[in-house]
C-alpha cells in the first residue's frame, strides 16, 4: 500500500492511498514507480505556517473525516458570505429610499409651494376672526355691510305730491254724509311724538299699486314693528286702512291715502299726529315682490278654514289659477297663494273676523308664521336667506341704524311675537265721510291702548 499527500486552497492535505496492484497497469514497463515500498511524496508549496502533523491529530482526534471537515468549512464561508451579502443589498435599498425621498421634497414644485403658503395663511387668518373679539366684530361688521347693500335706499326726499280719488263705496251713497264727522283733540303734538330708549318702532308697509298707472298706490298693510329691548318682546301693531285720520295740509280720509298722497313723508307725519309715536324708519315691499318673497323663503305654513280655502278656489285672490287648489287645515302656500290669503275680506277668520279686521289678522298671522318658521335658523342661514330677499325691500334706515336694530334682535334672543290691531275694540264707530266708509276712532283711547302695548305705560 502506497500514501500520496496533496494539498487543498486552504492549506490542508489529503492522504491518497493506492495499492501497488492498482498503480500499475496491465503494462509492466510502467510500473516502475511502484518498486520501491515507501515512497513519500511531498508538495513544495505548503504554506509556512501551515502545520501538517498538527491539523492531522485534530482531525483524528474529532473523528471526523478529512474529507466532512473540508465540506463544513466550505458550507460555512458560503453562509458567511450569503449573510454579508444580504445585509449589504438591504442597506443599499434604505439608503437608496432615503435619497428618493430626499429627490421627492426637494422635487415640490414652486406653485404647491405657493399655494400651501397662501392656504396656510388664509387658515389662520380664518382662526383669528372666529376666535378673537376684533375678528367677530369684523366679519360681523362685514356682513351687515353687504346685507345693507343689497337693500334700496329711499328716504322719501324726492316724493312729489299726488292727488288721488276718495276711495269711495256704492253702500256710501245711501248713507248720510258727515263732512265732519270727528273732531281732533291735537294737545299731545305740541311735546313732539312720544319716543323712549330701547324702543324701536319700524313700520312694515306693503304697496298694492294695481291700476296706479305707474304713481304710488295704496299701502293695504301698514304694521309698526316694535323691538322693546327693555322687556325683551317683539310687537306688531295694526294700523287698519280705513282709519278716518288727519293727514297735514290735505282733507282727512282713510289712512292708506297718505302714502299715496305725499309717501314716506307724509304718512310719517300723519302717523305721529294721529297716534303720537315716533317712528324710526320703514320697509316697505310691492305685492308683486311679496309673492317673490315668500317663494323665496320656500313659502310659509298656514291653517285654512274650509270657508277660506272654498273662496280662494273659487275667486281671483289667488290670481294664478293653476295654484288655486289649497285645502282646509294646515298646508304650505307659495307666494301667489299667500298674497291672496292675506287680502280676502269677505270670509270670516277663524276668530270670526271679516272685511278689514279679518284681512289685518290675516296680514298678521302671516308675518307670525314666517318668524316661527325662521327664528330657530342659524346666522349663516338666516344670512344667505337675507342676501336673496333684500333686493326686493325699499327703506330709509341707515347702515348704522340698520346694524344697531340687528343687534338688539340678537342680543333679545326672540321666539315669539305679541301683536294687537288699532283701532282697537270698542274705541272706534263705523261711518261714512265723503262717500267713503270709514272708521271714526276715538283717538284717546286708541292712544292709550298702543302706548300701553308698544312702551308698557301711558304718559299722564
Amino acid at each position: 500500500m502506497k500514501e500520496f499527500h496533496s494539498f487543498n486552497g486552504f492549506g490542508r492535505s489529503m492522504v491518497i492511498r493506492m495499492n501497488k496492484n492498482e498503480c500499475c497497469s496491465e503494462q509492466e514497463d510502467s510500473c516502475g514507480k511502484c518498486k520501491e515500498d515507501d515512497v513519500n511524496t511531498e508538495e513544495s508549496n505548503i504554506e509556512e505556517d501551515f502545520d501538517l502533523t498538527k491539523w492531522i491529530d485534530e482531525a483524528v482526534d474529532e473523528n471526523v473525516p478529512l474529507d466532512e471537515e473540508l465540506a463544513l468549512a466550505q458550507e460555512e464561508e458560503q453562509i458567511l458570505s450569503d449573510i454579508s451579502a444580504s445585509i449589504g443589498e438591504q442597506v443599499q435599498k434604505e439608503m437608496g429610499d432615503t435619497r428618493d425621498d430626499v429627490k421627492q421634497k426637494r422635487k415640490i414644485p414652486l406653485w404647491a409651494k405657493i399655494a400651501g403658503g397662501t392656504l396656510g395663511t388664509f387658515l389662520l387668518i380664518f382662526i383669528l376672526l372666529i376666535v378673537t373679539p376684533g375678528g367677530r366684530n369684523f366679519l360681523w361688521n362685514t356682513a351687515v355691510g353687504i346685507a345693507y347693500s343689497r337693500m334700496k335706499y329711499d328716504n322719501g326726499a324726492e316724493t312729489i305730491q299726488q292727488t288721488v280719488i276718495d276711495d269711495v263705496e256704492e253702500d256710501a251713497l245711501k248713507n248720510q254724509i258727515t263732512d265732519t264727522p270727528v273732531s281732533w283733540d291735537t294737545r299731545h303734538i305740541e311735546d313732539g311724538p312720544r319716543q323712549e330708549e330701547g324702543v324701536i318702532n319700524v313700520l312694515l308697509l306693503g304697496e298694492e299699486a294695481i291700476d296706479s298707472g305707474g304713481s304710488r298706490g295704496r299701502t293695504d298693510m301698514v304694521i309698526i314693528a316694535t323691538m322693546n329691548t327693555k322687556d325683551k318682546k317683539l310687537k306688531l301693531t295694526s294700523l287698519m286702512r280705513d282709519l278716518l285720520v288727519q293727514i297735514p295740509g290735505n282733507k282727512d280720509n282713510k289712512l292708506n291715502a297718505a302714502y299715496a298722497i305725499g309717501g314716506i313723508p307724509l304718512l310719517y307725519e300723519t302717523i305721529e299726529i294721529n297716534f303720537d309715536i315716533k317712528l324710526d324708519g320703514y320697509v316697505r315691499v310691492g305685492f308683486d315682490d311679496f309673492e317673490s318673497l315668500i317663494d323665496k323663503l320656500g313659502g310659509v305654513d298656514i291653517t285654512l278654514t274650509e270657508a277660506e280655502a272654498r273662496y280662494l278656489n273659487t275667486t281671483n285672490y289667488i290670481s294664478k289659477p293653476q295654484f288655486r287648489k289649497v285645502v282646509p287645515g294646515l298646508q304650505t302656500l307659495n307666494g301667489n297663494q299667500a298674497l291672496g290669503y292675506c287680502r280676502v275680506r269677505y270670509v270670516s277668520t277663524k276668530d270670526h273676523q271679516r272685511d278689514d279686521y279679518g284681512r289685518t289678522s290675516r296680514q298678521r298671522v302671516l308675518l307670525n308664521a314666517i318668524f316661527d318658521k325662521y327664528k330657530s335658523k342659524s346666522l349663516p342661514e338666516l344670512s344667505l336667506m337675507l342676501y336673496d330677499i333684500l333686493p326686493l325691500i325699499s327703506t330709509d334706515i341707515t347702515l348704522k341704524e340698520f346694524d344697531t336694530y340687528l343687534k338688539a334682535a340678537v342680543n333679545m334672543g326672540l321666539t315669539e311675537i305679541e301683536d294687537i290691531r288699532i283701532p282697537a275694540d270698542n274705541t272706534f264707530e263705523e261711518g261714512y265721510a265723503r262717500k267713503m266708509a270709514v272708521l271714526i276712532p276715538d283717538l284717546d283711547a286708541n292712544i292709550k291702548v298702543l302706548h300701553e302695548f308698544i312702551f308698557g305705560s301711558v304718559e299722564e
